[in-house]
């Protein structure tokens, strides 16, 4: 993918990790969902998530490697991801990079809706689509991108690129529920991972210049 020409010193409105689930929650309780579209379906994921969110919250921690190298991050940059309260994969994955940027003050994660950003959403597509969360580190001196990953981690990513290919119908049906299982199973060590490669190798490297 080709570095986005987006100025990210233009956003002025974002929710830090903890602004986002109040928000979240709040209008949860008023039976509304963020995003454009409202449904019984969507507050429903919405209240699950939250829950979700807390549980991992709670439990969840980070490896010692990981935190190693997000303590080696020795400029500041902002990590602005775009996320719904609906999202599955959202809970699943927004509750680790909160982690992650607790780990370094030198990370200012930055949540913003990706409904209310289309022409941000609109430059970090998957094949077409509009997956979330999708993390975009921005160096915020220039607004530049300095890197970005997401929706999910790979190896979840091909699984439902396969279930999708040969079964389209059982896909629809059942995508939620065999997201949430995976997540169970692999507890974050894929998200890990996968930020720690990035780190290392776009991060870290520019501190080499």
């Amino acid at each position: 993918m080709e570095q986005s020409t987006i100025n990210f010193k233009e956003i002025r409105e974002s929710f830090s990790y903890s602004e986002y689930q109040s928000m979240v929650f709040n209008l949860a309780e008023q039976g509304i969902v963020t995003g454009e579209v409202q449904s019984e379906a969507l507050l429903n994921n919405t209240q699950l998530n939250l829950h979700r969110m807390k549980r991992i919250d709670k439990r969840a921690e980070l490896n010692e490697e990981l935190i190693a190298t997000l303590k080696k991050i020795e400029f500041p940059v902002d990590w602005f991801v775009l996320t719904e309260g609906w999202c599955g994969d959202a809970s699943q994955i927004l509750p680790y990079l909160n982690k992650m940027a607790k780990a370094n003050s030198n990370i200012n994660l930055k949540l913003i809706l990706r409904d209310d950003h289309p022409e941000i959403m609109n430059a970090y597509l998957t094949n077409g689509g509009k997956a979330i969360p999708k993390l975009i580190i921005v160096d915020p001196e220039t607004g530049e991108e300095l890197g970005n990953w997401g929706p999910r981690p790979e190896n979840i990513q091909n699984e439902v690129s396969k279930l999708k290919a040969a079964d389209p119908e059982n896909f629809k049906a059942n995508l939620g529920k065999m997201l949430h299982t995976w997540y169970g199973k692999d507890k974050g060590q894929s998200v890990q991972a996968e930020m720690q490669k990035l780190i290392n190798n776009q991060l870290l490297a520019l501190e080499s210049f």
